[in-house]
């Protein structure tokens, strides 16, 4: 008998499992003869997390991909950034009195601050094959609002979240998880190095606008941390214990470092 790929004359061939071809002792594994049948040689948990990431492609193709077209997500993502803004503008005490240019850098600061979070949620789990949108959760919305008011010195700022509606491995949701406050650790560190930098600039507002933004930033990031609830803290704690407690740490005294300087 000839394998079915080379052609070699084979006095005992061997037979596949999978697809019942015969095949000489170089070609007799699955992955050596193009096996079509080499998905059923894959291990339970790869099967699940094929069929799992199907699904997700057929249901984002025919219903979840349509509503983030139509503008649904975009609705969503203005009205958190909206509640962001409100947050940010309270911890400066609302001052309307600072130059036109000086509160529209810092409303712009806000704002690109929490859209480089959560689509940094959306943008990982999507490198994963998963469906991934940002919906306002009432709650939090409320609360981010609510907390906005100047005199309050807590701030909650968690007007929404990225929601995921395919199948991921812990590892794939710690990462999904971590990557949000990262971004937000790394924006801090940035503005912080630009507010030492600007200290003796002629522009008087450059090392406060900096110092604003590296506070909301680390505040972000903080928060987010935080192991309790929907927040991303609980499933980065779940997933590596030691990279939560390194970002929590990091994220902790950039927080206090902009308070104090």
């Amino acid at each position: 008998m000839r394998c079915e790929v080379c052609g070699e004359e084979v006095l005992m061939p061997f037979k596949c499992r999978y697809c019942g071809g015969y095949y000489c002792v170089e070609h007799r594994l699955p992955e050596k003869h193009n096996c079509p049948g080499l998905f059923a040689a894959a291990s339970p948990y790869e099967k699940e997390l094929k069929e799992a990431r199907a699904a997700a492609r057929r249901e984002e193709e025919s219903v979840s991909m349509p509503s983030v077209s139509e503008g649904g997500e975009s609705l969503h993502l203005l009205a958190g950034t909206a509640l962001v803004v409100l947050a940010g503008l309270s911890l400066i005490g609302y001052r309307l009195t600072l130059p036109p240019w000086v509160t529209a850098t810092l409303l712009g600061g806000f704002a690109a601050s929490f859209l480089v979070h959560e689509l940094a949620h959306r943008m990982t789990a999507r490198r994963y094959g998963v469906p991934a949108r940002f919906r306002i959760d009432p709650m939090g919305a409320l609360l981010t609002l609510l907390t906005s008011i100047p005199f309050i010195p807590i701030k909650i700022i968690a007007p929404g979240a990225v929601v995921i509606s395919g199948f991921m491995t812990p590892s794939m949701i710690g990462w999904t998880a971590l990557w949000g406050p990262l971004t937000n650790i790394i924006l801090s560190i940035g503005f912080l190095n630009l507010y030492y930098l600007t200290l003796s600039s002629p522009i008087f507002y450059l090392p406060f606008i900096f110092r604003v933004l590296a506070s909301i930033n680390a505040l972000l990031a903080f928060f987010n941390l935080i192991p309790f609830g929907p927040l991303d803290g609980r499933k980065v704690m779940a997933w590596s214990l030691w990279r939560w407690a390194v970002a929590m740490a990091v994220s902790l005294f950039l927080l206090i470092l902009t308070r104090i300087i």
